[in-house]
């Protein structure tokens, strides 16, 4: 099996190739258990793309406006080494001599479900056997999950930082149907060598060709379709000869696995404390927004189980800049907005697991539709994303006031998280709501209706916490005074 030629693609209509979704009009729809593995899927057919068209931002826009033709995929296939991406090849690089082979069930490639005692990600999933089989061609998106998306730290010793870092938050442009929102992921050579500034001598060469030997990664030696598949590990799938229903696809195959072998590489990366200090760089990774800080760059990551991605949606679609971080967006978000000349709807998916040092606490997997002319309605994003961000501090200053009553910290300090985290999350649907008007209203109707609503939100919850609490004269007192600080801020 070949990933650039043969069906592997699990989807509703059965197993397609990459050729298959690129060259035709059917709106095919991927197939997969875990929005996990599908959003590693758009990531790795993303990347496969770009291998195959190597578009430069002129060849992609054709694309996008009028199609490739089958005739047009073969002959651009032909001037790829497609031997590195048999089956058997693909990411993966033979085990070094007389390395110890760390090896596991495939269940820990599924990172949202927790095989060690953690409490932190219990309840994701109801059973890890939920995962312990899957078809060998689904192997393919599992292991690019692990160097890509999983954080070594959940592996503990035999794991291993890659080159995104752990836990990264991963933003992608989701098109009309799989074949635009592939393409509106592909990356244009020339915008990327303009952007990340390699050197003349990087290597493009894959790294289970020709794997890293020195002890740090430097980036700009890092060519780019080296760096779309970049390992973290030697890695093996060893396939036993017995059917299997997978329960990563669901489809039934011949052959079976269910252990994964490895070994770590002995290098750093700049996603790594060590790769940082010792001039590593970052590499331009195209689907990681990216903070920049005084003592190097660090790839966003969500904060903690709590977090919700619209608190942080103005950074990854414009940027932000405070006095000690400022914050980028992923290439591919600068790529749609400045060099595609694709006139529709902008939906941005944002995904990625919330990991608690070597546990998964969450995961994130959002949808924002908003207008393609993002560099007209910068503001507008802007104004209803600062809304929420504004009224949640509202929110939490209303509630400080029972800081004075007396009680235990531990206690009202939990009264007021519950609340916080109640409004975030609420908030994430009514941000999502109002943000599918950003083209159709103007900046001061928009804003005037974020507020309303999310100021709505804030009062239910500030009242239910006051009803709970309304036999407890200091507690209720306390709230009236915060009461007036919330309704206060309305006029």
């Amino acid at each position: 099996m070949n990933l650039l030629k043969d069906p592997f693609i699990s989807t509703t209509d059965g197993k397609v190739s990459l050729k298959d979704i690129l060259t035709s009009n059917k709106d095919y729809q991927l197939q997969y258990f875990f929005d996990e593995t599908q959003l590693a899927m758009l990531q790795m057919l993303s990347s496969l793309s770009t291998v195959v068209l190597k578009p430069t931002i002129s060849d992609l826009n054709d694309y996008l406006a009028n199609g490739l033709s089958p005739g047009q995929y073969d002959a651009l296939l032909e001037k790829v080494d497609s031997q590195w991406f048999e089956g058997e090849r693909f990411m993966r690089s033979a085990f070094p001599s007389k390395a110890k082979i760390a090896d596991g069930p495939i269940t820990k490639l599924v990172s949202g479900i927790e095989c060690g005692g953690s409490a932190n990600a219990l309840g994701l999933f109801s059973e890890s056997s939920e995962v312990s089989i899957c078809c060998t061609d689904c192997t393919h998106v599992l292991n690019y999950n692990l160097h890509m998306n999983i954080k070594g730290e959940c592996f503990g010793p035999t794991g291993a930082t890659g080159i995104r870092g752990g836990g990264s938050i991963s933003t992608l442009i989701s098109g009309e149907n799989l074949k635009s929102t592939i393409l509106l992921n592909t990356v244009c050579i020339d915008y990327f060598n303009e952007q990340a500034q390699l050197d003349d001598d990087a290597e493009s060469r894959f790294m289970w060709d020709i794997p890293p030997i020195s002890d740090i990664y430097s980036a700009p030696k890092i060519g780019l379709e080296r760096g779309l598949f970049a390992l973290a590990y030697h890695i093996d799938f060893p396939v036993i000869d017995t059917p299997c229903t997978c329960d990563i696809c669901g489809n039934t195959a011949d052959q079976s696995v269910t252990t994964f072998q490895r070994v770590k590489y002995s290098g750093s990366y700049g996603s790594t404390k060590k790769g940082r200090d010792n001039g590593a760089g970052w590499w331009l990774h195209p689907y990681t927004p990216r903070n920049v800080k005084e003592d190097g760059i660090y790839a966003v990551c969500a904060r903690d189980q709590y977090w919700q991605s619209w608190q942080e949606l103005t950074s990854y679609v414009i940027g932000k800049e405070t006095d000690k971080t400022s914050v980028k967006p992923a290439f591919i978000i600068n790529q749609f907005q400045n060099k595609l000349g694709v006139d529709l709807c902008l939906s941005l998916l944002v995904g990625g697991n919330i990991a608690d040092q070597g546990s998964i606490a969450g995961r994130v997997y959002d949808l924002y539709s908003m207008p393609s002319s993002l560099s007209k309605n910068n503001s507008r994003i802007s104004l209803v994303i600062n809304a929420g961000l504004t009224q949640k501090e509202k929110l939490s200053l209303a509630f400080n006031k029972i800081f004075g009553v007396g009680y235990d910290k531990n206690f009202v300090g939990g009264i007021k998280n519950q609340a916080i985290q109640k409004f975030t999350s609420n908030a994430q649907q009514i941000v999502q709501q109002i943000l599918l008007d950003v083209n159709r209203k103007e900046a001061t109707q928009l804003r005037k209706e974020a507020i309303e609503a999310l100021n709505k939100e804030a009062k239910s919850i500030f009242k239910s916490v006051q009803r709970k609490y309304q036999h407890d004269l200091p507690l209720f007192k306390a709230l009236v005074k915060g009461e007036f600080i919330l309704y206060k801020a309305d006029s």
